[in-house]
């Protein structure tokens, strides 16, 4: 149920005074800011017309003077939503007057409009109509504007007929002069919405559904009567008595609350008023309603305010954890800084600080007092006058002050040094100190996972290529995990604002006396830089294998400044490591060694990024239970799961194999061994593949005596093994599975390479790359030019 303010009580005389042929004028226009309840009071009123008799109980149930007719006719219009080009339209429609309206030519003339009122009572009513005035351009509109012109000033002077019972009402935000010069020709009353006397009683109606009248006014005195019964010294309050009624009448909240809020939304017209007040008491309410039995300043939430002052908000969250030892520290500083943003005063008297903080079941008056003056020299921005009577938070502090004259300094003279402060911060204090930072430091090329930050904010093509060009060269490209910021950093000028600022104040290290309160300062300067640096973090780079297998591709992944974070996004991969493993060996014929897929892993870009060897490592064992891989060990000693062999120790001499790649043979299961003479077998031996090893001739044997003297004598036999492949690694995983360490020596390797087109030059460097051997033959094909 609506609150009849005062404002809407004067609104009402000049209705009743129209009504009841007192006065002459039946124009009203409603003002005040934003959030004063001019589209509320305005509905108030249209109803009066619309519904009179339900109106009058209202208004008789609030003791309110004013007769309403038994009938009339109202209409309503929100110009932010009316599209009219002529406004009369729509309002004659809604009065079901297009009889009227086929009579009109360019625009209504007074007797169009007295027709409205020949029967009853007729009230017309626009919320907003500067903004649908203001949506006209005045060049290419100006005969639609010249007609609605025409048509309000005939309005608002039959309003003003006293034989007319014609009543027109607008609200005004004052956005339009060209409205207030048409609508003040008839000076129709203004009723100041905002300046309505009782706005603490507009708030306890609208939040409360207990109306005054019905409050039990003994309980509530008696919990008042607590709190002022202990304000005493240095609190100073003229007549307790009429303050202690005064809390009565605007409990549950403190006056000294309402008074503040009051004055902190009245200082700016955008800043919603009563509205404003309203949903910050309400928010309160809802937080504290079953833990306080009065709500005070220090109750108030003041993210509420960051918006009227960015900074001292933050200079107030600066300064909270400084005063957390102290006993109601943050509570008192919570307070200093809502009477800080209230721009008239800009401070916050001891009394103030203490009604607003005081509560008689947690402290006393006394105790509380010492905690407020022991704020001063903790809190790095708070303030207070040389008579230590008022407290204030302030942007810029004595010693706040020479920090930033220094930091003006290094920003004009002293970049390089900027950036090394800020490389520091983003390493030591936003990632902990478990990065780098490219390309300010240099990042090592190693096995080990290592985590680099840039700071840089680049395009994905600008990126590429700088990351394109990092790792050219690099031997380990698979253990570098990127991340880049999602908003710009090195080239923010707040962020270097901010860095040039802890600069400024660690320049001032030992040539200021500041009595311990400069590490503070460097302190607070350097968490706000951690903060804002942190929100800007970040995307981790990841790297594939493109589609059809052509080169790889890179996308960005969403993490926070965290290594952890980081590499859960990269773990999140580990099943992919298994599948790339088969992958792999299911293009190599021959297989690939243990040692040389795993060093693949960390030195290529297109596989996944391993956190540990152990993932690999699990990522085999996983593939072998599965049956999806055979490994083979020395002598061609095959370990096959599908026949249940065991998983032997995962050594680096192993290879892997798909189990497509081998010989249906392998999987047979053996024969149980007949017995045989010693040499019986023994044969020719050869392979199917000849692009695997091959032994292309039977081997031969001979007899060698162990020891010189001894008759005792060993069976050496000698076995030509063909290896054939495109690279080296391919030669050295062949050669592992097919070469005894302890039984094998090799005599003799011919070596036969089939190359592209080589120069002299690289001729002579691939030469030099063999190794030395008791004799070397080369034959070589060469392609001669001849002169003709």
């Amino acid at each position: 149920m609506t609150y009849p303010s005062n404002a809407l009580q004067t609104a009402f005389d000049h209705v009743d005074n129209k009504l009841q042929g007192r006065d002459n004028q039946g124009g009203l226009t409603l003002s005040g800011p934003y959030g004063a309840g001019k589209s509320h009071g305005l509905l108030v009123l249209y109803h009066l017309f619309n519904r009179p008799t339900v109106a009058q109980k209202w208004i008789e149930e609030w003791d309110v003077s004013l007769n309403l007719p038994e009938s009339s006719k109202a209409t309503i219009h929100s110009t932010s939503e009316t599209d009219a080009d002529l406004i009369w339209e729509p309002i004659f429609e809604d009065l079901g007057r297009e009889d009227i309206l086929d009579d009109i030519k360019r625009y209504p003339t007074t007797e169009h409009l007295e027709q409205l009122t020949e029967e009853e009572p007729v009230a017309i009513f626009f919320d907003e109509i500067e903004t649908w005035w203001e949506s006209f351009d005045k060049s290419e509109n100006e005969e639609l504007l010249e007609r609605n012109e025409f048509f309000l000033q005939h309005l608002f002077e039959v309003a003003n007929d006293p034989q007319e019972d014609l009543f027109a009402f607008a609200t005004l935000l004052d956005k339009s002069q060209d409205i207030k010069r048409i609508v003040n020709r008839t000076n129709p009353y203004a009723v100041d919405m905002n300046d309505t006397g009782d706005r603490e009683q507009i708030i306890l109606h609208r939040l409360f559904e207990t109306r005054q009248d019905d409050v039990d006014e003994k309980a509530v005195r008696d919990i008042v009567s607590e709190y002022v019964d202990h304000y005493n010294y240095p609190i100073e309050i003229d007549e307790p008595k009429r303050y202690e009624n005064r809390m009565v009448e605007t409990y549950p909240f403190h006056p000294e609350l309402l008074d503040l809020l009051d004055d902190v939304y009245d200082a700016g017209r955008e800043r919603q008023s009563v509205r404003g007040v309203m949903n910050v008491l309400a928010d309160t309410v809802r937080r504290k309603y079953n833990e306080t039995d009065l709500l005070i300043t220090c109750d108030i939430e003041p993210s509420a305010f960051r918006g009227i002052n960015q900074t001292l908000f933050n200079r107030y969250v600066s300064d909270k954890d400084a005063v957390d030892d102290i006993d109601f520290g943050e509570d008192l500083l919570r307070t200093i800084f809502l009477y800080t943003i209230e721009e008239r005063e800009q401070r916050a008297s001891v009394t103030e600080c203490l009604l607003g903080t005081f509560k008689p079941q947690k402290t006393t008056v006394d105790k509380l007092h010492m905690s407020l003056e022991g704020l001063y020299g903790v809190a790095h921005y708070l303030d207070r006058d040389s008579q230590k009577e008022n407290y204030y938070l302030t942007e810029d502090p004595k010693l706040t002050a020479l920090v930033t004259r220094e930091q003006e300094r290094v920003l004009e003279d002293d970049r390089g040094s900027i950036e090394e402060t800020l490389v520091d911060v983003v390493r030591n204090d936003v990632w902990s100190d478990d990065v780098y930072v490219y390309p300010d430091e240099d990042v090592p090329d190693r096995k080990e996972l290592t985590t680099v930050v840039m700071l840089d904010y680049l395009s994905n093509g600008a990126l590429r290529g700088k990351l394109d060009d990092f790792f050219g060269g690099r031997t380990y490209q698979n253990t570098v995990l990127f991340v880049t910021p999602k908003k710009e950093i090195r080239d923010d000028s707040e962020i270097i604002g901010k860095a040039a600022r802890v600069l400024g104040a660690e320049n001032l290290r030992g040539n200021v006396d500041d009595g311990g309160e400069l590490a503070s300062i460097i302190r607070d300067e350097r968490r706000e830089l951690r903060n804002e640096l942190e929100d800007r973090f970040g995307k981790w780079v990841k790297w594939s294998e493109g589609p059809n297998g052509d080169g790889i591709r890179m996308r960005r992944i969403d993490v926070t400044a965290d290594v952890d974070d980081v590499k859960d996004k990269v773990g999140r991969d580990k099943t992919y490591v298994g599948e790339k493993i088969r992958e792999e060996v299911a293009d190599a014929e021959n297989g690939i060694a243990i040692a040389s897929m795993l060093n693949d892993f960390k030195q290529f870009r297109r596989m996944p990024i391993l956190l540990s060897d152990e993932v690999f490592y699990s990522a085999v064992s996983q593939l072998y239970r599965d049956e999806k891989v055979v490994l083979e060990g020395d002598r061609a000693n095959f370990y096959v799961p599908q026949k249940s062999d065991a998983l032997p120790d995962l050594t680096d001499d192993l290879t892997i194999h798909h189990p497509d790649n081998l010989d249906d043979s392998i999987f047979e299961e053996e024969p149980e061994p007949e017995p045989s003479s010693e040499n019986e077998g023994e044969g020719e031996s050869s392979s199917e593949n000849n692009d695997t090893t091959a032994l292309t001739q039977k081997p031969e044997t001979k007899a060698v005596s162990s020891k010189p003297d001894s008759t005792d004598s060993v069976t050496v036999s000698t076995e030509v093994i063909k290896l054939e492949g495109n690279n080296a690694r391919v030669l050295r995983s062949m050669a592992d599975s097919r070469i005894n360490g302890e039984k094998d020596e090799t005599t003799h390797i011919d070596l036969s390479y089939d190359v592209d087109n080589l120069s002299k030059d690289e001729l002579v460097e691939f030469l030099e790359q063999l190794p030395s051997g008791k004799h070397i033959d080369a034959t070589l094909t060469v392609e001669r030019e001849d002169e003709n």
